[in-house]
């Protein structure tokens, strides 16, 4: 269940579009909202700029009804210390610039691809112009990962009122009916609207034309479990997947 939404604010419009994600969601389940400003002190990180941002959020999460929150800054390397203030969290939040689906593609290691590998929440990584969450499609390819996509989608999904999209992934078109037919089994408890559907292969192309194709706001699929090195040198399918999206991707452990 979840009891603490952590998101990653700042001051570029990225983190500004994760915070309004962050709160609307938080007030749709119910959560505990924690505002954190990782400031890079390696860097000579601001202290004017984190004052600013912290009294800006102030403000924002004063106009949420209802919405229960508090805002801190934390000084370090930011890629470790979101891992490490995950901890306290059942759901990461954080933004990501649209240049990403340029740069983000070189073959170079940077701030997305060392949260994805370390952190152990579930993350919604939010790009720029997504919007209110409406429609989850649910990436299943039949293993316990795929488990725990499925569960923690179809509890937002009940809390949020936004319909599920099962798209069961495999091989061959006997397992992804297999797949399919679990995915059902598992969602009829659920007071939440779905369709499932079936597709050949664990592929970017799958995964982003069938969110296009349905008008799904939210991608929800399991973290690449390739070996680091693998992932220093190849893009992984859940890589790809967040920085090439236009709508917010959720990645679960």
């Amino acid at each position: 269940m979840i009891k603490n939404i952590l998101v990653s604010i700042g001051d570029t419009d990225y983190e500004r579009n994760a915070f309004d994600y962050a709160g609307q969601l938080a007030v749709l389940l119910g959560t505990h909202l924690s505002c954190v400003f990782f400031q890079d002190s390696a860097h000579g990180g601001s202290t004017e700029v984190a004052e600013t941002v912290l009294r800006r959020t102030e403000k924002e999460c004063a106009l949420y009804d209802f919405l229960d929150y508090h805002i801190e800054a934390v000084a370090g390397n930011p890629r470790q210390m979101i891992c490490q203030k995950a901890h306290s969290a059942d759901l990461v939040v954080v933004g990501l610039p649209e240049d990403i689906k340029t740069r983000g593609l070189k073959l170079i290691q940077n701030q997305i691809d060392d949260v994805l590998a370390h952190i152990t929440k579930p993350i919604i990584v939010v790009h720029e112009q997504c919007t209110l969450l409406r429609k989850i499609l649910v990436v299943n390819h039949g293993d316990i990962y795929s488990d725990h996509v499925l569960s923690l989608s179809a509890e937002i999904g009940e809390l949020t009122k936004a319909d599920i999209l099962g798209l069961a992934l495999s091989n061959t078109t006997q397992e992804a009916t297999e797949i399919k037919q679990q995915m059902e089994a598992y969602l009829q408890f659920y007071d939440v609207p779905t369709e499932f559907l079936t597709a050949l292969g664990f592929t970017v192309t799958n995964i982003l034309e069938n969110a296009e194709a349905n008008d799904c706001d939210l991608i929800a699929l399991s973290a690449s479990h390739h070996g680091r090195l693998y992932e220093m040198v190849f893009q992984s399918t859940t890589q790809t997947v967040v920085k090439l999206a236009n709508r917010a991707v959720l990645v679960t452990k």
